[in-house]
This record gives structure tokens, sequence and C-alpha cells, in this order.
């Protein structure tokens, strides 16, 4: 029984994980609305891409989810006037989710984030965008168990989706994680209880 939890943890975890970076570079042109637009072009220059992902919500499909994996969602929207990128993400059946803020690095002008989760642990890395729309990202995990390191590769594809590879750390050794391909929807975040679904 320990297993199957910490197997079905381990595996939402890296879903989740990878969900906080997966959106961050999605190439695409900023939302309208309320809540939409940075409070600057200079800001938004900032994030270039990034700030496409405001106002979108994102579902992992259900192929990738495996059978009995509930489905992730993911909304980004700005903060701090600008400065700030979050998104907030829970898995469908409420038992995981996280938060992550995406900011410009004073010092090195990378991109970094923090991501914070509703099991305890966080991570913190900064990613790289690639000119073709794809991203990387490595990221350090505090607090887990076993996982101590998280890496993904990720990009929007032709048809308007995106896909992400991740793989985690642990126990000495890099092993595969989630292949998942998100779609745009009209959602709800899920409301996050901490508790695992039968």
């Amino acid at each position: 029984m320990h297993s199957r939890i910490f197997n079905a943890a381990a595996s939402r975890f890296v879903l989740a994980a990878a969900a906080g970076l997966t959106l961050t570079a999605c190439a695409s042109y900023p939302g309208r609305g309320p809540g939409y637009a940075p409070a600057t072009a200079q800001q938004a220059d900032a994030f270039a891409a990034l700030s496409g992902l405001v106002g979108k919500t994102w579902r992992s499909a259900p192929a990738c989810d495996g059978e009995g994996s509930p489905a992730d969602i993911s909304k980004w929207s700005w903060d701090l006037g600008g400065r700030v990128l979050v998104n907030r993400h829970a898995l469908e059946d409420g038992s995981y989710g996280g938060v992550t803020y995406v900011y410009e690095n004073g010092q090195t002008g990378s991109l970094d984030y923090v991501y914070i989760t509703s099991a305890g642990f966080h991570t913190t890395g900064s990613f790289v965008l690639g000119e073709d729309g794809s991203w990387t990202a490595e990221e350090a995990v505090t607090g887990h168990d076993t996982i101590t390191r998280v890496r993904s590769t990720g990009r929007l594809t032709a048809d308007g989706q995106m896909s992400m590879a991740s793989e985690y750390f642990a126990k000495g050794e890099w092993s595969p994680g989630r292949n998942v391909v998100y779609v745009a929807v009209t959602a709800k975040i899920p409301e996050i209880t901490g508790k695992l679904a039968e």
C-alpha cells in the first residue's frame, strides 16, 4: 500500500512539478481583457513569449495521464503590476497542486521561478526559451523525501497544444518522468484537498 501511494505521489509530483514549468515557454500573443496585460510594455518585454500565457487555462490530455491518473488543470495571471507571472494548478481530483511565481532576476537577467506545493515541498530554478518556441529547465527540489531535481523540455506544437517531457533525479539517478500534452480549455482550477483518490 505504501509503495502504491509513493508511486502515485511521485508520478503526480513529476506531472505537477513539470506543469509548473510546462506553460512557461509557450510562444503566443498576449491575451486581452481585465488582468491579462502587464503594467507596461517594458515588463511584457522582460517576459517575452511568456506574457502570452496569461488568461489561458490548460488541461493535460487524457491520453497522457495514464489510466486512473487525474488530469492537471493550470492557469496563468499577472501579479505585482506585471512584474511576476503566477501559475496556479491542481490535479482534477484535488489531491495535489501548487503555485509557481516567475520573475526576472535583477542580478542575472534570467527568468527564475519558485514552485510551492500543497505537499509541503518546493522547487527553485530558471529556464531558457528557445527561438523555436521550445524551452528547457532544471529545478532543485527541497523538502521531498526522494526527488532532489527535475528537468524538463517542452514546446508549443503547430496545432496549439503543448508537449512536455520530464525526468527526475532520485536515489542517485535520473529516471523518466512524464510525457504530457496539454490542450487549452475553459475550466476552473479544482479545489486542493490533499487527499489521494482511491
